[in-house]
């Protein structure tokens, strides 16, 4: 959906119009298009000796294939250029037109970038070592690649020890983390993971993941492994639907919680608050997760719900009439993202990841788990960040009726 950023809350409809619930957390980017494959370069690149990392893979024990043949084209130009080879605009304008970069690039859409920007980026790129004169020229995306590209290329050592586990002895690790949480017959029959230095990012394009070295090395194995299963899961397994702020009444209030649960366990399968990048990196390094600041706003979000659903659970009128500025509120504050991540931690910690993913099939499922793991958190409520306490336990259960009346209404509006 997005670039991996750090945004920041909003605190306006409009702003919330266009932002579509941005969380101030890292998150994931994905669009639609056309696979095609890297075989060619694959076999020229399987003998290159200057990469720990390997190229296309065309076996697996696993449903899963890993191509990292742009990133070996990239080292070689980088090689090359260290050694004072002379290299042509000719040949940097060749790595876009790679199969892999190609793919990336009609990720994009309209206007698709040309094989010939992405040689402009690494000129830029390599600007002082190919002896360029002059000053460059200004723009956005040679600023964000060029920062990018550079960062993959100081950090390369790092980048091939993690892609050698990544698409290695930790490569089925990907396929089952996803193939746990998501439904076998929702997800691509063969998942393709191209690795390739672009934009700190991961795109899902027609089944592909398109990998950003940068995230790589910025973070850990586990890390990169959960971002690529949150991704897939909230590509193919979420429940879709509109922006709640858009509707009136109990819609508005009823898709706050299928936003709660979507944004809760993709998160949860992300492990958000886990989050740890290199400080070095250009984009990553403004990711500063609090993780008490998640169930802070969970217990927030709580006390809305039992002051204010009451009234408008038990008189249509009043639901009509406060349906939509509730959503709007809770969106304000940034609730949804995070109480649905808490909400998600609570059931995972008392009833097992097993039951989280069971229910996040269902809204109302949903719901109920929750409501049945909360009881088991103390009362009253601790304070989050309190010593000797565990984050989930911090997070309050609805109140009795509140809750009888929210699951009745919310089966009524998601109906198995």
């Amino acid at each position: 959906m997005r670039m991996i950023t750090h945004e920041l809350a909003h605190h306006n409809e409009a702003a919330l119009r266009s932002a579509r619930f941005s969380r101030r957390v890292l998150t994931v980017m994905f669009l639609i298009g056309l696979i095609m494959t890297a075989a060619a370069c694959s076999r020229d690149a399987g003998t290159d000796g200057n990469s720990s990392a390997e190229s296309a893979d065309q076996s697996s024990p696993c449903a899963l294939t890993t191509d990292t043949s742009a990133w070996v084209a990239f080292e070689k130009l980088a090689d090359r250029v260290g050694s004072g080879t002379n290299v042509s605009k000719e040949e940097l304008d060749a790595f876009g037109d790679l199969p892999t970069v190609t793919l990336w690039r009609n990720s994009l859409g309209a206007p698709i970038p040309s094989a010939n920007r992405v040689g402009n980026w690494l000129e830029s790129t390599f600007w002082d070592e190919l002896g360029r004169e002059g000053n460059q020229k200004k723009g956005a995306d040679r600023a964000i690649f060029t920062r990018s590209y550079r960062y993959s290329l100081d950090n390369r050592d790092r980048i091939n020890k993690r892609l050698a586990e990544l698409t290695g002895p930790r490569k089925c690790d990907i396929d089952e983390m996803a193939r746990f949480w998501v439904e076998s017959d929702l997800l691509p029959a063969t998942l393709d993971i191209h690795f390739l230095p672009a934009k700190t990012e991961i795109r899902i394009f027609e089944g592909s993941l398109l990998v950003d070295t940068g995230v790589v090395g910025a973070g850990n194995s586990d890390q990169v492994i959960r971002h690529m299963a949150a991704l897939l899961y909230r590509k193919y397994q979420t429940i879709p639907g509109p922006n709640p702020i858009d509707l009136e009444g109990e819609e508005a209030v009823a898709h706050c919680f299928r936003v709660m649960m979507n944004e809760g366990i993709t998160g949860w399968i992300e492990q958000t608050v886990a989050f740890e990048f290199d400080s070095s990196h250009p984009v990553l390094y403004k990711v500063k997760i609090i993780p008490e600041d998640f169930f802070l706003k969970a217990q927030q979000a709580i006390d809305i719900m039992n002051g204010h659903l009451g009234p408008m659970l038990d008189d249509e009128a009043t639901m009509v009439e406060k349906g939509q500025n509730f959503a709007i509120h809770l969106a304000g504050m940034n609730a949804l993202s995070h109480t649905g991540f808490s909400m998600s931690a609570v059931i995972a910690a008392h009833l097992g990841p097993e039951r989280l993913r069971d229910a996040g099939r269902s809204i109302p499922a949903f719901l109920a788990a929750y409501q049945e793991a909360a009881l088991a958190n103390p009362v009253p409520a601790p304070v989050p960040g309190a010593p000797n306490v565990e984050l989930f336990n911090t997070v309050p259960p609805l109140d009795p009726e509140i809750f009888t009346k929210l699951e009745t209404m919310l089966t009524r509006v998601f109906p198995d």
